[in-house]
C-alpha cells in the first residue's frame, strides 16, 4: 500500500533544551529529543527506502 500524507516537522528551542516536533494528518504533535528523532529517521529509512525506490 502506498500513499503520502502531509508531515510537519518543527524544531523548538526552549533555553538549552531542543525538541523536534512531528505531526501528521492533523494528529497531535509528537515531541522527540533530537536523538530520538535521528533514531526514528534512520529506522524509517531502513524500513521504507527500498519501497520508495521500487515505486519510482
Amino acid at each position: 500500500m502506498s500513499h503520502s500524507t502531509p508531515l510537519s516537522v518543527e524544531e523548538h528551542v526552549h533555553g538549552e533544551t531542543v525538541w523536534v516536533a512531528l505531526r501528521s494528518r492533523g494528529a497531535d504533535w509528537s515531541w522527540l529529543t533530537p536523538d530520538e528523532a535521528v533514531r526514528l529517521g534512520r529506522e524509517w529509512i531502513e524500513k521504507y527506502a527500498a519501497a520508495a525506490v521500487a515505486a519510482e
